[in-house]
């Protein structure tokens, strides 16, 4: 038997009807194509399996185990996968009606390894030939992959994998996998794959829709996301080897890093800020041309990188206070969680 053109890994973790959008966007978009849908049920109170036949949408695959985590449950489905090519898909997101055969297609005539295509926004509510679909400005292209893993760094429905590819990354990772990463689980796939060659292919058009609804999304507090990409960062600079084949992953996950730091609000936690300037100061940076604008590059020539960001900050930056999501105990907590850098 042939294996299927694609495979779509969809992790659930209690979520209720609103998957119904996300399926239903799979199914469109398959036509013409062989495609698996794995779902992993990652220990949700009442099993997705019911809510999936009630909906009309059995999977190809259903896995359920204990809780374990986003990352955990996308690597559980990698690991079922029998197609060509993988998607990984949550289940509050869609795909455009041509994503697939566009994205596939596009590999097939490039040899790439990994495609992307632009993104766009709806609000999940209402009948869904109603959705609104807004377009994000388009991607930047690029055809190599740290620059796409580092800087483009798309949602985790964007990109299209070979699956053979996929899985040497993540059987070569640098750094294992980690409860600690599991709000930002594309981006520890994204830094174990920077650093190695990979040809990667732009698609344009809007084919990659994030969904927003009342429910809760990883993305609720946005401090807990910035603990977890640190952890990703910091095991980055600790397992990545010093050489000049991953010298331009290095170089970006820094000015990443940098740029990170500059941007964070008046008041917010200085250990938090220094570990995260840490990385930028262990990886290789050129001083002279920190990332930041034109104005912002000026100041740093006359006054150093560090002091030219603290005083933007000073300058334009926001007050945590009016943008915190969490107290100072609960973020203490969530911080000491990291291993020492």
């Amino acid at each position: 038997m042939d294996a299927p053109d694609l495979s779509v890994i969809v992790p659930v973790f209690n979520r209720d009807d609103l998957m119904r959008y996300t399926f239903e966007s799979v199914r469109r978009a398959s036509g013409g194509l062989a495609v698996e849908t794995i779902v992993v049920d990652d220990g949700s109170e009442t099993p997705a399996a019911g809510i999936l036949e009630r909906l009309g949408f059995p999977p190809t695959v259903l896995r359920r185990q204990e809780n374990q985590g986003l990352l955990f449950a996308r690597l559980a489905g990698l690991g079922l996968a029998a197609g060509r090519h993988v998607l990984f898909l949550d289940s509050d997101d869609l795909v455009g009606p041509e994503k697939f055969r566009a994205q596939i297609a596009a590999m097939g005539a490039s040899g790439a390894d990994v495609s992307y295509s632009d993104v766009a926004r709806c609000t999940l509510a209402g009948a869904y030939d109603a959705l609104e679909i807004t377009p994000d400005p388009p991607a930047e292209t690029v055809t190599r992959s740290a620059p796409f893993f580092i800087t483009v760094q798309p949602p985790p429905h964007s990109p299209i994998f070979r699956t053979d590819y996929l899985r040497q990354v993540v059987r070569q990772a640098f750094f294992a996998p980690s409860p600690l990463y599991n709000s930002v689980a594309e981006i520890w796939f994204y830094h174990n794959a920077a650093p190695r060659p990979a040809r990667v292919v732009h698609v344009p058009g809007a084919h990659t829709v994030v969904g927003s609804h009342p429910g809760t999304r990883l993305t609720s507090h946005w401090e807990r996301l910035a603990v977890a990409s640190l952890a990703v960062m910091e095991a980055f600079v600790r397992s990545c080897p010093r050489d000049e084949d991953t010298l331009p992953a290095r170089t970006l996950v820094g000015a990443k890093a940098f740029a990170a730091w500059r941007g964070l609000p008046r008041g917010f936690s200085p250990e938090f800020g220094a570990r995260l300037l840490g990385i930028w100061q262990r990886l290789p940076h050129d001083r002279a041309n920190p990332p930041g604008g034109e104005a912002f590059r000026l100041l740093a020539r006359a006054l150093g990188p560090e002091r030219a960001a603290r005083l933007f900050r000073v300058l334009r930056g926001r007050p945590y206070s009016r943008i915190r999501t969490l107290g100072d105990d609960p973020f203490a907590k969530l911080l000491a969680t990291l291993p020492l850098p």
